[in-house]
């Protein structure tokens, strides 16, 4: 390496390792802080955060990057290090601190407003400062690039690479399956017990059961520990220290369980980053919604599938007695079965859920181009909530007010969910393809090679290469919504036993 490079991956180095460090005053925050903390905590993380901002936004970081960029001193790897930071590095410094500052209020003061507005289910409480927090977002994509639509920009920064241009039609693909298909799902109907996912389940029980679960799927606990949370997430400081929870219900066991399958998929991921290049941009994870496909191919493709639980079930029966009499059809059955009454988002099977999302993408698309006032926002998602999934919330506490993201000004972050469901489906299906052994393997309680081909196609190769790149080279072809769509239609005509 140039004296230059090396000078940078140090500087680069240094900023991951504050990264880190906030990483875990945030899980100590979630998971054991005292509460009487919260005031001293809130400093640490501020002074670290502007640490964070300042040493990402320096002149001196900014003229290494840009000296390096297109030097033919740099390997592949290299060359796509400096293009990853130099992007960190140029968002950053073209947002004003006049605008930083106004940001990072808004937010604050917006999550305590959803709160109450939610509580007392009184869209009209929210609405001044979404308002507000949509006129800044659109002032901050126009400082980050004043030639794109705002939207665009605010996609990106989850989805590197992404547009409305490129998700328009994979949504409104997508949609033309899903609608209809549900509907023929609804109607055909079956009529199984589940009463039993609703058995009692002591809290040491389910974490017993479930860490054996995550062990057996290749989480290294050496590198990583499992905890309990409000809402479940997976965080901690680098490849080296990946920290995972979920969340108990006695009377709901499967929740938990997949939950903490799902997380997993999040944390061999993380775990299973190029450690040559150790904690340098190029190691991260491409986009939100490729770390989401992993999550979702190890929770939907797996955890819902008969593989899977062909191992795990019997083993499953012998911790809960109460499966006993349960045959594994029905289980199966049983955690995937459509609910077409729910109304909550993170609450959605696999089936319903892409519409949560696309009525989201598509109202947050319409609010950016102005073609939605923030104020007729409960009247357009009533009404996509009535076209797409034939139900309508009674109130905007399980419609529009129900997520957090909104507050936080998380604009441009739902769409990486979806997305992640169709390369959860692509990868799963080119890797049983390149590796036929893989569902017998799972059946015999084996990921070996279902995880070898992930790190080899996915986790390795971290952000060398562009999101589309990184797609192709792993399954021959782009996104592709055919995958999930196939799978979809294949894994529902069964469980419902259409034509």
């Amino acid at each position: 390496m140039t004296a230059p490079y090396t000078e940078l991956t140090q500087r680069l180095s240094d900023l991951a390792a504050i990264e880190g460090a906030l990483g875990i005053l945030q899980w100590d925050q979630e998971i054991v802080m005292p509460s009487g903390a919260a005031e001293a905590r809130g400093r640490q993380i501020a002074v670290l955060s502007v640490l964070a901002h300042e040493k990402l936004t320096s002149p001196e970081l900014g003229a290494l990057l840009e000296s390096q960029q297109g030097s033919k001193d740099l390997d592949e790897t290299q060359t796509a290090n400096v293009r990853e930071a130099l992007r960190d590095h140029r968002r950053a410094v073209r947002i004003p601190a006049e605008l930083v500052r106004a940001w990072g209020e808004a937010t604050v003061a917006g999550h305590e407003v959803w709160v109450q507005a939610r509580k007392d289910n009184d869209f009209h409480a929210f609405q001044p400062i979404l308002t507000k927090l949509v006129d800044l977002a659109r002032r901050r994509a126009e400082a980050v690039d004043p030639h794109a639509p705002a939207y665009d920009v605010l996609i990106d920064e989850f989805e590197p690479g992404m547009t409305m241009a490129r998700l328009d039609p994979v949504f409104d693909e997508l949609k033309a399956f899903l609608v209809p298909f549900i509907a023929q799902v609804r109607a055909a109907g079956r009529p199984v017990d589940t009463a039993w996912r609703t058995s009692h389940v002591s809290v040491e029980d389910q974490r017993k059961a479930g860490e054996a679960i995550v062990r057996s799927m290749g989480y290294d606990f050496s590198r990583g520990r499992l905890d309990t949370s409000v809402h479940p997430f997976c965080g901690g400081a680098g490849p080296d220290d990946v920290r995972i929870t979920t969340r108990y219900k006695e009377n709901g066991f499967t929740g938990s369980l997949l939950g903490m399958i799902h997380e997993t998929g999040h944390a061999l991921y993380e775990q299973g980053r190029d450690a040559t290049v150790g904690d340098q941009p190029v190691s991260r994870a491409r986009s939100m919604g490729i770390h989401e496909s992993q999550s979702l191919l190890w929770e939907k493709q797996v955890g819902q599938g008969r593989s899977f639980w062909t191992w795990h079930f019997p083993k499953l029966q012998q911790a809960y007695p109460f499966l006993a009499g349960i045959s594994l059809d029905d289980f199966l059955f049983g955690i995937n079965e459509v609910d077409f009454t729910n109304l909550i988002r993170v609450d959605a099977d696999e089936l319903t859920y892409p519409l949560h999302v696309i009525l989201r993408y598509e109202i947050e698309r319409d609010l950016f181009s102005g073609a939605l006032p923030v104020a007729d926002l409960p009247e357009a998602w009533n009404a996509k909530m009535r076209a797409y999934l034939d139900i309508v919330p009674p109130q905007d506490r399980n419609g529009v007010l129900q997520d957090v993201h909104w507050s936080g000004g998380l604009f441009g972050y739902f769409p990486s969910y979806t997305l992640g469901a169709l390369y959860a489906a692509q990868f799963y299906q080119t890797a049983v393809r390149e590796v036929p052994g893989v569902p017998d393997a799972l059946a015999g309680g084996q990921p070996g090679p279902l995880l070898d081909w992930l790190r080899a196609k996915i986790h390795r190769p971290g952000s060398r290469w562009l999101t589309d790149d990184l797609c192709t080279r792993a399954t021959g072809r782009s996104l592709d919504p055919q995958a999930f769509i196939g799978y979809a239609r294949q894994k529902y005509s069964r469980l419902y036993r259409l034509a």
